[in-house]
């Protein structure tokens, strides 16, 4: 169907819906604009990478898609969470669904901890990266200034004397159902301690606005709201989700079987 008899007969439909009394035919042209405008106006403005023109375009099968870039954008979600346990993320090639990547950082040693880290990178690669199959972990770059780790089952991690390693303490999980969030006490400190997905995140347990608790806030959709300003979080990285604002702060965690513990030297 040609360009302007596409045009025609949406026109046609739609005022047949209006005679009608379908309100589905206003509902209709909203959702066009809302998913084409923003799309077009970032094409126009020369930015065919950003993820809401690529969304479009892959909607027609116009353009490839920039496998690394998606990548990227899932690395960019967990980075924080990385970070605090002193570490950090490296892509180095995107190759048939397999996502190979080099970790450094402070970790060195701690298979539970490399667990977790492995973990909440596969779960961000599966929501934004549709290929993805599995991380594959590269060995480090020879560097003088580090110590490269033992083997791991899981990933590879360099140590630096520059970054603190992290010392884990156990915490009580029970109660902390998928989907659900709770309290718990550690050194005097209170952590705020989310079940999502199965995945276990720990925050430090008070809002960025005012260090208000956040446990009778809502979990819904891997979003922590708050219960005092309706301010929004993603769980696993804490990242503010509504705005340009601060976020959590994140605490490293560590699975081990049913077993769980925190790093209480970064708190």
């Amino acid at each position: 169907m040609d360009f302007d008899r596409a045009v025609g007969e949406l026109e046609a439909l739609v005022t047949t819906l209006e005679r009608e009394g379908d309100e589905r035919a206003l509902l209709l042209l909203e959702l066009v604009d809302a998913i084409h405008r923003p799309a077009l106006e970032r094409i126009a403005a020369g930015d065919a990478r950003d993820p809401i023109a690529r969304a479009v375009l892959e909607m027609y099968g116009i353009g490839e898609v920039d496998e690394a870039l998606l990548v990227e954008d899932a690395l960019d979600e967990v980075r924080p969470y990385i970070e605090s346990h002193g570490g950090a993320v490296e892509l180095v090639q995107v190759e048939g669904g397999k996502v190979h990547v080099r970790m450094s950082g402070a970790c060195n040693g701690c298979a539970a901890s490399a667990m977790t880290l492995q973990r909440g990178i596969e779960a961000a690669l599966r929501e934004h990266y549709p290929g993805f199959e599995e991380v594959v972990a590269e060995p480090p770059e020879e560097d003088s200034s580090f110590t490269q780790a033992p083997p791991s089952p899981l990933l590879q991690i360099e140590n630096t004397a520059s970054l603190r390693r992290p010392q884990f303490v156990g915490i009580e999980l029970e109660g902390i159902a998928p989907e659900t969030m709770a309290a718990r006490e550690v050194d005097g400190i209170s952590l705020l301690v989310i079940n999502h997905g199965g995945e276990v995140f720990a925050f430090h347990n008070r809002c960025p606005v005012d260090d208000r608790r956040l446990e009778e806030g809502n979990l819904s959709d891997g979003v922590v709201v708050c219960p005092w300003h309706n301010c929004a979080y993603d769980a696993r990285s804490g990242r503010r989700v509504d705005e340009d604002a601060a976020g959590l702060a994140v605490v490293p965690i560590a699975l081990d079987g049913g077993a769980a513990r925190v790093a209480v030297n970064v708190l």
